[in-house]
């Protein structure tokens, strides 16, 4: 009874015991985590993660982050999924939408629930502009073009329309003509209809989205006239060049310097022919003015030949002799390019152009003056200074005993469409008409008749000018002719024989750093 009785006891022992230590094991709770701060945002993105400190005694199942855009987002709102497990852990956040405000949330899920981080704010981006480029003009005709653009970048919002916008006015907009041409990023065409003949046009690519409007770059090109002016004759066979010397004696052009070349060449109206003749001796290799006066041509000022320095001598041709000779420098110091020469009579002249630069950071620096030099005596006299604003790359020729000055690029930093005459008798400038097409710098300019003729160039906008206007001096008005029929171009040469005008050589204006030279020659019959 005794031993049946100690039983007993030690089974109520061993019982109770197994009581107290299950009474004494911790019951799993909800786990504990921390919100890390949200980094990288865009307009529709975000990086940030937790921290799960305690799995609360059971198994980590399931981790992320939850967003919304009310305050203590949970699981049932959007959410990611970043693996199991106690520790720290990154989350990558989509799909959200740009310039709102969210709420973020760490949670961490385990057998007794789910806990949550602390709660974090933050803003997405807004959206920004598009980002586009236009592309080049090409196929234009008398009334249409085609362009274009290309989208880079949607500025993290929804683009709802594209396509290319047009005027005659610089900068055009939306509110001008336009065509719309799609809605996704990357490349457009766009076909531009209803322009008119021998008009220059400006041209943009636009994309509309969320942020308003964004253009590209300003293109502009010139409609084809009724029809292309001048018969091609013979290229030049010393090679492509721009900013060469020219003038005519009788029947025959002669062609020389430029893009640092010394050759020079005789173009023979009859029979349609070059030959090679003495190179130029002088220090010039481009920039310089040129003029003929009877059987005798001139070269003077210009680039010295592989600096960036400019020369005042003063050269004379003799084609009888196949010789050069040097004459009285001009005396201006320093030297000076891109000036203006004509001749009148027996006397030629040169006047304004450029001085060269003295350091990187300097402006440029022009001359006003203008000089007269006799071909009998071989003496420079100053004369009046020119009446315009100071410049370069302007147009020179003569009608019977008046001299001619027009467009170029003024000391005011701008491109200039002013034309002024000067009267050798009075000595006097008198401001004319302004030149009839757009402002511009490197244009080619000759007189046949008592009419003047202007063409090419350029305005700091590609592909440059090929419109081509006749000036009449007994009117004072511009007339708009056919376009010249090369390709735009600018710092070509330009010359008359009789009642024939010629044009050639020059560079394509694709703005400087130019690209591309043109070797073609062109005669013009008005």
């Amino acid at each position: 009874m005794k031993r049946f009785l100690k039983i007993i006891v030690i089974v109520f022992l061993a019982i109770g015991t197994i009581a107290i230590m299950q009474s004494c094991k911790k019951k799993p709770s909800p786990p504990m985590l921390t919100t890390e701060n949200v980094l990288k945002a865009t307009q529709t993105s975000a990086v940030s993660g937790g921290n799960v400190t305690n799995d609360g005694g059971s198994e980590i199942t399931a981790r992320g982050v939850c967003w919304g855009t009310t305050q203590n987002p949970t699981i049932s709102s959007s959410k990611t999924s970043d693996g199991t497990g106690t520790g720290s852990f990154t989350s990558n956040i989509t799909g959200l939408t740009a310039n709102a405000f969210y709420y973020i949330r760490a949670y961490a899920t385990n057998n007794e629930g789910t806990s949550y981080g602390n709660e974090v704010a933050f803003n997405t981006n807004p959206v920004a502009l598009a980002t586009l480029i236009t592309t080049s003009v090409s196929a234009i005709t008398t009334t249409s073009a085609i362009s274009g653009g290309e989208i880079s970048s949607d500025g993290g919002g929804t683009i709802t329309t594209s396509g290319i916008c047009w005027s005659t006015s610089q900068n055009p907009t939306i509110a001008d003509n336009k065509t719309t041409d799609g809605s996704v990023t990357g490349s457009f065409t766009s076909n531009l209809a209803g322009l008119n003949p021998g008009i220059t046009y400006f041209v943009r690519a636009y994309v509309v989205n969320n942020a308003g409007v964004a253009y590209g770059i300003q293109l502009r090109f010139t409609t084809s006239f009724e029809q292309s002016i001048g018969t091609q004759k013979a290229d030049f066979p010393g090679g492509a060049r721009f900013s060469s010397a020219s003038f005519s004696i009788g029947t025959k052009v002669y062609i020389g310097l430029g893009s640092n070349a010394k050759d020079f060449w005789e173009w023979d109206q009859a029979i349609n022919a070059w030959t090679r003749k003495a190179d130029y001796p002088g220090n010039s290799s481009g920039a310089a003015v040129s003029f003929s006066i009877g059987t005798k041509g001139y070269i003077g000022t210009g680039i010295i030949y592989g600096t960036s320095d400019f020369t005042n001598e003063f050269w004379e041709y003799d084609p009888a002799t196949n010789s050069w000779t040097q004459k009285a420098s001009l005396p201006t110091t320093p030297g000076r390019a891109s000036a203006v020469g004509f001749s009148i009579g027996s006397k030629g002249y040169i006047g304004i152009g450029i001085k060269p630069s003295t350091g990187a950071a300097d402006l440029p620096e022009y001359y006003q003056d203008f000089w007269e030099w006799d071909q009998a005596t071989n003496v420079w006299t100053k004369k009046s200074d020119f009446g315009g604003y100071t410049r370069n790359e302007a147009v020179g020729f003569s009608i019977g005993d008046k001299g001619y000055i027009g467009t170029g690029y003024t000391d005011q930093g701008n491109y200039t469409r002013e034309f002024w005459e000067w009267d050798q008798t009075t000595n006097v400038w008198t401001k004319k008409s302004d030149f009839g097409g757009d402002a511009r710098a490197g244009a080619v300019g000759f007189a046949i008749g008592e009419k003047g003729y202007i063409g090419t160039g350029y305005a700091g906008v590609p592909p440059g000018f090929k419109d081509f206007w006749e000036w009449d001096q007994a009117t004072n008005t511009w007339t708009q002719k056919s376009n010249f029929g090369g390709i735009e171009r600018v710092y070509a040469v330009g010359v008359s024989i009789g009642n024939r005008g010629y044009i050639g050589l020059g560079s394509l204006a694709n703005d400087r750093p130019f690209y591309g030279y043109f070797k073609d020659f062109w005669e013009y019959i008005p």
